[in-house]
């Protein structure tokens, strides 16, 4: 395969070509990559990307900044970044609703919110803040959460689906669809918790981000179970990471793509039967042994090419 080199302040990348042999297959997928997964430089990433034949990206960090917290200034050295590598964002992640609702203690941390993330009380903001910048960025897709989880989430069930409905419903007024991250520490999980939580809200402007690595994580099997539970109408992006078993009461220990227990060549089977039409993301969380992110990615979408060449 034939290669050539990128200059990026005066930095040499080498890449492979824009049109590797296995563009063909890939072409079938609106596949892209979590720029910060790879580097929080925002240039270098998209370079990266590129550098595989992608042009989608999905939004998190930026400069280790949430995309949500990002300047005017920030935003348009982003926009200017993205015309000139010639990408697409997919989705505008949030962390809107991964907090606790009130009155709840999470299963995971003692009962206290994660630090990193906002009080409810100012999850109105946060969303503002997440549509403003959908719009910024040219994407009507913005991913959320469904609280942080409980020992017992049928307590919950209908509490979280009226806040997401709530939520559902100014998505729709503002032109915004909501993609609910299926997330093990969340209240939605696994693909049967996700197939029940969008049964109870059926508003259009809410559909979901399967994540088959955090249903393996919430202790499901992605697929075929946890995949056969959904609408498949409703999957609108989905995030690619593989998994292998951790010890009892440990976040799974996570693999390059094709390295762990997740089928993704059956789930990659059954969305080209089910003319899946949405987006997705690698979002690689495994870091090798050297703890170097680019590599890990680079293994990561290797495994996950491979596949796709494979289905």
């Amino acid at each position: 395969m034939r290669r050539r080199e990128f200059v990026v302040g005066g930095a040499t990348a080498v890449l492979f070509r824009t049109m590797p042999s296995w563009a063909a297959n890939l072409n079938q997928f609106k596949l892209g990559v979590i720029t910060d997964e790879v580097t929080q430089d925002f240039e270098k990433a998209l370079l990266w990307v590129k550098g595989y034949g992608l042009t989608w990206v999905e939004l998190r960090f930026l400069w280790s900044k949430y995309v949500t917290d990002l300047t005017a200034d920030d935003v348009q050295r982003a926009k200017d970044l993205l015309a000139k590598y010639e990408m697409k964002v997919s989705v505008v992640d949030s962390p809107y609703f991964k907090t606790l609702l009130p009155g709840t203690q999470s299963k995971f941390n003692e009962g206290k919110a994660d630090p990193l993330q906002s009080d409810f009380s100012q999850q109105a903001a946060v969303l503002e803040r997440a549509f403003a910048q959908a719009r910024n960025f040219g994407t009507d897709k913005v991913r959320i959460f469904s609280f942080l989880r409980v020992a017992d989430i049928s307590t919950v069930f209908d509490r979280v689906a009226k806040e997401l409905e709530r939520t559902a419903v100014i998505a729709k007024r503002e032109g915004i669809r909501l993609v609910l991250e299926n997330e093990f520490s969340c209240n939605v999980a696994t693909g049967v918790e996700a197939a029940a939580m969008l049964q109870a809200v059926t508003l259009p402007s809410l559909g979901l981000n399967w994540d088959p690595g955090n249903a393996f994580a919430a202790g499901e099997t992605p697929f075929p179970v946890g995949y056969d539970a959904l609408d498949k109408k409703r999957v609108w992006h989905m995030h690619l990471k593989d998994a292998a078993p951790a010890p009892p009461g440990r976040e799974a220990k996570w693999m390059p793509i094709g390295g762990g227990k997740i089928d993704f060549l059956g789930q990659f089977r059954a969305l080209i039967k089910n003319g899946y039409e949405g987006t997705m993301s690698l979002e690689t969380h495994y870091l090798n042994a050297a703890k170097d992110k680019e590599a890990s990615s680079r293994e990561s979408i290797d495994g996950l090419l491979k596949i796709i060449g494979d289905a």
